[in-house]
């Protein structure tokens, strides 16, 4: 079998190679998300179906909203449903790996503590054992080993490191004055409504105001706001792109203001409040483990979806099973289409995504077993570890959540949003390039922050996300396409986050929520 270097970078096969840096040999491991059996779609080369199973719900796609819908169904006591999912497992961009050392993320995790109107979310988390009841006064008790421990960021700034993410100590008064000034206007818009009564920013999202004057600020970038209040501190540009790159796959010149704003004002709780996320060794993998607890058996992995054809008042679909090279065709009365939308629009006969308006970020997450965490003095390892001006976002440690957290080895995970080319050129790149090119610009990055460190790498896993999370780019959150994303019919819905134009997973979860109960009063199931 012959293999091209793009099916080697970018497919869903696992090399591992042994590569040198100085005197140390460690393992290196590239693979991604099964793009290499996506881009079999465009051959549509696949036996005839050779079994036929029917349900009369079949949601498609695994990730969060899919996985979602399931957890929906099953809670409202409906069982008669699938979920069929490309990967060997559930999670989409919340997967996670596991060594011998520590579980790690493959993309998200964590989770910023829910606000209090996010009932659903606060319930699921009740039902997880994540939150495990209310104090007195009516506030969420979350189990202590979920809340991210202290310390939970630091920042690498000119050669010294500090706590939290702004370096205050080492800014210039006239910087202070900038961020200063930008988080009192956040302060003065995070319960501020607009003129139909609705919070200006909400989660999810679409319970946002739609008023007018601030809906403006989706036309206009991030930085072209922030600019225009006189706000012009390096540092401040610096904090509010890495924000934006962290959450949105993209820098704030690509980001609307509008986004960018929500990114701060949408959630109650203010960084530096003490701990203001959940978080597991896996990442948001644990989170899918609970959606999917009593769905297991009604999930179908390895499955690729290439045809959905309507049959009178249902479906038919038909998804091929690499492991065993075969066609099954399933025959269902609804649909959950829980797919990223420019996937849908392949499958999905007549029916048109304004995929042109939607631009999705590639990512590289790069999981690192060292033999012991690296030391700082004068400064604790915090959970996350962002150094200044990097095209990274830093390193999580898995660890940090254990008692033990300082002893023996560790995994860190670098964060890589691929975000300083046009999308489509940076997956281009990705797929160009090779294991050790990835090592060698990780190693950098750590090697800045903590000089020998590669001396104690043992191996290096990657991770590469093509379409990682849709980017809300100017125009686009309250534009007539995202408007389009919402159509569905009685037996047909959509469920995923580039519906809401920005990938959390709070946005996922009330997709998929609210696609399973649209679904359930839309059809009378017998």
């Amino acid at each position: 079998m012959s293999i091209n270097r793009r099916d080697l970078l970018i497919g869903g096969m696992a090399l591992p190679m042994m590569m040198g840096c100085g005197e140390r040999k460690r393992e290196l491991r590239l693979t991604g998300d099964d793009s290499a059996h996506g881009h079999r779609l465009r051959t549509m080369d696949f036996p005839a179906a050779s079994d036929s199973e029917r349900c009369k719900v079949l949601i498609l796609g695994g990730g969060v909203a899919g996985c979602t819908a399931a957890y929906t169904l099953k809670k409202q006591g409906f069982g008669d449903y699938r979920l069929l999912e490309m990967g060997g497992e559930a999670g989409g961009n919340a997967r996670s790996g596991k060594n011998s050392v520590s579980d790690y993320p493959l993309g998200a995790h964590y989770l910023p503590l829910p606000n209090a109107e996010e009932k659903d979310l606060l319930e699921f988390l009740q039902d997880a054992g994540a939150l495990q009841g209310w104090t007195a006064r009516g506030e969420p008790r979350y189990r202590d080993e979920f809340l991210c421990h202290d310390p939970e960021d630091r920042v690498f700034y000119e050669g010294r490191w500090f706590e939290g993410l702004i370096a205050w100590k080492a800014l210039a008064p006239h910087e202070v004055d900038d961020i200063r000034a930008f988080f009192r206007f956040i302060s003065s818009v995070r319960q501020k409504k607009g003129q139909d009564g609705r919070r200006l920013f909400a989660i999810p999202l679409d319970r946002s105001s739609r008023d007018s004057e601030w809906l403006k600020l989706d036309l206009m970038t991030f930085a072209e706001f922030v600019r225009g209040q006189g706000w012009h501190s390096p540092y401040l540009a610096w904090y509010l792109d890495y924000c934006c790159r962290d959450d949105y796959g993209a820098g704030w010149q690509d980001v609307s203001a509008w986004a960018g704003l929500h990114y701060f004002a949408a959630r109650d709780a203010e960084r530096g409040e003490g701990a203001t996320i959940l978080t597991w060794p896996e990442g948001n993998a644990w989170l899918i483990r609970q959606l999917m607890k009593r769905s297991q058996d009604r999930m179908i992995g390895d499955t690729l979806i290439f045809r959905i054809e309507r049959s009178g008042q249902g479906f038919v679909v038909e998804g091929w099973q690499s492991h065993k090279d075969r066609t099954v065709r399933w025959e269902a009365e609804s649909l959950i289409v829980a797919l990223p939308r420019f996937v849908a629009q392949r499958l999905l006969p007549g029916y048109a995504a304004p995929v042109g308006a939607m631009s999705y970020a590639p990512w590289m997450v790069a999981n690192c077993t060292v033999d012991a965490l690296p030391q700082s003095p004068g400064s604790a390892l915090a959970w996350d570890n962002v150094p200044f001006g990097s095209a990274s976002l830093g390193y999580v440690v898995a660890t940090h959540q254990k008692v033990q957290r300082y002893e023996g080895a560790s995994v860190l995970s670098s964060y890589w949003p691929l975000a300083a080319q046009k999308p489509e050129v940076a997956r281009m790149m990705a797929g160009l390039r090779q294991c050790h090119d990835w090592e060698r610009m990780v190693l950098a990055d750590l090697e800045s922050m903590h000089p020998g460190i590669s001396a104690s790498i043992g191996s290096m896993d990657f991770w590469l996300w093509g379409h990682g999370m849709i980017q809300p780019r100017p125009g686009f959150i309250w534009g007539k396409a995202r408007a389009r994303l919402q159509e569905r019919s009685s037996n047909l819905a959509f469920a995923h986050s580039d519906m809401s134009g920005i990938s959390i997973f709070e946005e996922a979860f009330a997709r998929g929520r609210e696609a399973a109960l649209h679904i359930l009063q839309g059809r009378r199931f017998g």
